[in-house]
């Protein structure tokens, strides 16, 4: 009795696991068929298709697109790159998933406004939930492109991703392969370069298309390699996320280092930068033989190569309110260290609307906004600045009456030295509500309305004094 129970629970086991192998699957599969339908939408410019695959929360990780952010952006973006490029043209290679995640390696194909036709690599990673895309992350080669519409001298000849390599072998399991990647980054980052030549094939094939050269052989991957470490002594990389297919690892990093060393002909800099990229590896008889990369190589150049500029000085703000018009605004930066990472930022409106158009219809008065400003990065800012609405006192020899308090927060970045652009939100705290008094919201206040905005600063410079009109 106990063999036959024993059987029988050993069948029922094998069911189930079979069952849920079959249902990952599935998933796995219709996940894939959705990367494919992401990519039907940019050849035809469907947008019913974006509706159908993308999450109401969905949120887009593009570096050279930052304006790209949820679905109706995204949407944006498609109908400008059809209507500026008609002839847009993607084609997948290869897609490896594992879970709720897809990596997809392809090629865009289209006609630049000089006449060229422009090859565009990139990977794609997309998360998924209940089958749909919540989040998305691309990297593309953005510098080719520019090269190819003639804004940069051409670097290479080739943008393509490059013959893929014949060697086959054993194609492992999954979670090896995962950690034998993990060990190689590991490892390489320590400068222990000697790891190259047990993990990766003779025969290895890096495609990099943004390099000039091709780089074969552990050998090839080492001088490659050195390269970045001598350029940024304190490099760090992470892996942000990493899945595998069959023989395949698809790994999303961010690399990070302090420019201290000459770097494809550009000097020392000493400014602090962070990339962005995907690669995917694929493995035979437990070593790499080819990869796939495709990272920010452009934002990276620009990190190293834009000018710096200054924040502090007089500016003047317009924040576009829907249906109101624009609120016209007069900035103030003045630095607050030696070191020009924090500063004192004041706003005044040009013409105050205290009420904050009827959501606070006992106020009468609105003060400036002032607080702190502080570098993030190159030419880039975070701010908080503090406001109030009063109401007058009733009484003469009275205080005035604090209704609210207004918390404006921006993220902003210095677009030439005279332009700033940003976006942030404007949040109004009732005051009476602020339970120690201190004109600050408490920890756990929540705020009465929050909105969010966007921001344009242009420097005020010298200008030509007007020309008095003669005296009659």
């Amino acid at each position: 009795m106990y063999s036959r129970m024993n059987r029988i629970s050993i069948a029922c086991t094998l069911l189930v696991f079979s069952s849920i192998y079959q249902t990952a699957n599935a998933n796995i599969e219709a996940n894939k068929a959705t990367v494919e339908r992401r990519v039907e939408l940019w050849n035809t410019g469907d947008l019913a298709i974006a509706d159908d695959i993308f999450a109401l929360n969905f949120v887009s990780h593009v570096p050279h697109y930052p304006e790209v952010k949820d679905v109706e952006s995204y949407k944006e973006e498609v109908i400008n790159t059809r209507t500026t490029f008609p002839d847009f043209h993607a084609e997948i290679h290869d897609m490896v998933a594992e879970g709720n995640e897809v990596a997809c390696r392809f090629t865009n194909h289209y006609t630049a406004p000089n006449g060229n036709t422009v090859t565009a690599t990139g990977i794609t990673i997309d998360h998924f939930v209940d089958g749909k895309v919540v989040e998305e992350w691309w990297e593309v080669d953005v510098m080719g492109v520019m090269e190819q519409f003639g804004m940069f001298p051409p670097t290479r000849q080739n943008y393509t991703w490059g013959t893929p390599s014949t060697v086959t072998g054993d194609p492992g399991d999954p979670e090896t392969n995962k950690a034998i990647l993990q060990r190689l980054f590991e490892e390489t980052f320590r400068g222990n370069l000697n790891i190259i030549d047990e993990l990766m094939s003779a025969e290895y094939v890096f495609h990099d298309p943004v390099s000039p050269i091709e780089v074969r052989g552990p050998e090839g991957y080492k001088q490659h390699f050195a390269m970045y470490p001598t350029a940024f002594p304190d490099i760090q990389i992470t892996i942000d996320d990493i899945f595998a297919e069959e023989d395949q690892v698809a790994a999303r990093w961010t690399l990070s280092g302090t420019h201290e060393g000459s770097l494809m002909g550009i000097p020392a800099t000493g400014r602090e930068i962070v990339m962005t990229g995907i690669n995917i590896y694929r493995l035979a008889d437990g070593k790499f033989v080819e990869t796939w990369a495709s990272y920010d190589a452009l934002g990276m150049m620009q990190q190293l190569t834009t000018p710096e500029w200054p924040i502090t000085g007089a500016w003047i703000t317009n924040v576009p309110v829907p249906d109101f018009g624009n609120i016209v605004g007069q900035w103030t930066v003045s630095s607050q260290s030696q070191e020009g990472t924090n500063f004192t930022s004041i706003i005044r409106q040009a013409k105050p609307e205290a009420t904050v158009f009827g959501l606070f219809p006992d106020a009468d008065y609105q003060s400036d906004h002032i607080g702190q400003t502080v570098k993030t990065g190159l030419n880039t800012y975070e701010s908080t600045l503090i406001g109030y609405g009063s109401k007058k006192a009733e009484l003469p020899g009275m205080l005035p009456k604090v209704v609210y308090i207004s918390v404006i927060y921006s993220k902003i970045q210095l677009v030439d030295e005279n332009t700033a652009a940003g976006s942030g939100t404007h949040a109004f705290f009732l005051a009476s509500a602020d339970g120690d008094g201190d004109g600050l919201p408490d920890d756990d206040q929540e705020p009465i309305v929050c909105l969010p905005y966007s921001i344009t600063s242009k420097r005020v410079s010298p200008m030509p004094p007007c020309i008095p009109a003669p005296v009659p």
